[in-house]
């Protein structure tokens, strides 16, 4: 069975190998530019700094299998309630269908309800119909149109 904790700095690695099937929409070309180590070194460091925000990993057997990235955001809408985003879920396609994707987004709901949120949001890119029925069967449901404007 896996277990959630967070991520550390020696797990960037494997957490880039994760995200490289879930980068659909942006790549190096797009992005003007080519990330380098220091460049993830440094993205870590802000989020490890930042209030609310956790990168997470899912581990079996001293594997990383699944990571994910959670950050609680204060909000002066909806009584003031704070809301969770949730961003970058990915598990090992090896280890899909076990129930560790289950078992993050159970951490963050987890989190959301102790931290008081009113919603949970997640965006999911248009061609991942697989994670769009795992959410569904979470109980999450589409609700918005998403916009995006990369710089």
């Amino acid at each position: 069975m896996s277990t959630i904790r967070p991520a550390t700095e020696k797990d960037i690695p494997r957490i880039l190998e994760l995200y490289g099937d879930l980068i659909i929409s942006t790549s190096t070309v797009e992005l003007n530019r080519t990330p380098v180590a220091d460049d993830y070194s440094r993205a870590f460091a802000q989020i490890q700094a930042t209030p609310g925000h956790e990168l997470l990993v899912a581990e079996e057997g001293g594997k990383v299998i699944g990571t994910m990235m959670l950050f609680i955001m204060p909000n002066l809408s909806h009584g003031g309630l704070p809301w969770a985003g949730v961003e970058n879920v990915m598990v090992d396609a090896d280890y899909r269908r076990r129930g560790t994707g289950k078992l993050l987004m159970d951490y963050v709901l987890a989190q959301a309800k102790k931290a008081g949120c009113y919603k949970i949001q997640l965006i999911s890119d248009k061609s991942r119909i697989e994670a769009h029925k795992f959410y569904e069967a979470l109980g999450y449901k589409a609700s918005g149109h998403g916009f995006r404007l990369y710089l």
